[in-house]
């Protein structure tokens, strides 16, 4: 049954950008519209209109987050320079989770369509990560407990290195020199988690720790996972900080350690945004994205990391620490907050097919949205 409220119109404009399932994450408080809002029953629905109001095509799943009054849906192609319209409307319809996020005693299980996408590993580690990142044929990270470099595991966050100036170690994982002792990161709480018809999102309070103890700083995690179709899977992350209490170059990481049937460097392949292929050539060299790709169980699939253009040294260093089978974005931010985005981007196919360029576009210059009506 619907309720009997005017739609809202809302414009979205694709920019310069060729849109493709675009998400599109719209400001919205149903209050503001609906006088029949009714708080926690209540849901969203859109529909794409023409230019009098008439739907055209079927209702496109919508997902409403109350907590940050915002609304998402995805574009379907737009192509650049073009606009869509959308109608809002009210349902109680229930909505169908097709992104579903299950907290385990150790990790979070994140699923689409019922199939794994990653899991969140959280407690008994010194640093959580995600492993499995699954692309359409296999995950793209490795697992715990490689035969070199145990502590890259799968795909995470870091910080200090290996305690260049002075700073904390929270990318090794030992008790004893030379590196050691080394912090964690240590899972507090989780804030939200959020599953849904359009993204699966956790929100995560961590403190970081030296490895006396002594606290460094606190964070909040955000990760958010989506589909544009199931060659191309997205996973957002955004990390904000206090500012860090600590000495040396105070180095954050995102990091990925990738799966060995890759074969990098000498089978798979690696480009980044300043056309420069190969893993030598990309190593520590400053640009927008850097994707790596090879052999996963019966295909090919690659993973890109997008440094966010508003991130303090943007672009970032892109560069291996100790493998080539490793690749990480370095930034130095100042002893204030730290805000950093990030996205990966688990794709079918290598960098040119996959044009991670263009994605890297659209994740920088998001679609524009106003009301209309």
């Amino acid at each position: 049954m619907r309720y009997n409220s005017n739609p809202v119109i809302v414009k979205v404009d694709a920019g310069t950008v060729d849109r493709n399932n675009d998400l599109i994450r719209f400001p919205f408080n149903p209050k503001d519209h609906f006088p029949d809002w009714r708080e926690g029953t209540a849901t969203l629905a859109i529909s794409q209109t023409d230019s009098d109001g008439a739907q055209l095509d079927a209702e496109i799943p919508a997902q409403f987050e109350p907590t940050i009054r915002e609304l998402s849906w995805q574009t379907g192609a737009l192509a650049a320079g073009e606009s869509a319209r959308y109608a809002i409307r009210v349902v109680n319809l229930p909505a169908n989770n097709r992104y579903a996020i299950e907290q385990k005693p150790a990790h979070l299980l994140i699923t689409v369509d019922n199939q794994v996408f990653a899991r969140y590993n959280y407690l008994g580690v010194w640093k959580p990560y995600f492993w499995p990142v699954n692309g359409n044929h296999g995950t793209v990270v490795r697992g715990a407990g490689g035969g070199d470099h145990p502590h890259h595991t799968g795909l995470y966050l870091a910080y200090g290195g290996h305690g260049e100036g002075g700073s904390a170690n929270i990318w090794s994982d030992w008790d004893e020199p030379p590196y050691g002792p080394c912090g964690k990161m240590l899972h507090q709480r989780f804030i939200r988690l959020t599953s849904g018809p359009v993204y699966a999102e956790f929100v995560e309070d961590l403190i970081y720790v030296k490895g006396n103890g002594d606290q460094i700083l606190t964070e909040t995690r955000t990760a958010r996972m989506w589909y544009a179709d199931n060659g191309r899977r997205l996973l957002d992350i955004t990390h904000e900080t206090t500012p860090p209490i600590d000495v040396g170059d105070r180095q954050f990481l995102l990091v990925a350690r990738l799966n060995p049937s890759m074969k990098l460097p000498d089978e798979g392949h690696v480009e980044n945004s300043e056309g420069l292929v190969g893993r030598q050539e990309v190593h520590h060299q400053r640009a927008r994205w850097c994707d790596l790709g090879g052999t996963v169980g019966a295909g090919v699939n690659g993973l890109a990391l997008f440094d966010h253009p508003e991130n303090i040294e943007h672009p970032g260093f892109f560069g291996e620490i100790a493998v080539p089978e490793q690749m990480s974005i370095l930034h130095h931010p100042p002893h204030d907050n730290v805000h950093l985005r990030f996205r990966a981007y688990v794709h079918e196919g290598l960098t040119p097919e996959a044009e991670v360029e263009s994605h890297y576009q659209c994740y920088a210059n998001p679609p524009k949205t106003e009301i209309c009506t």
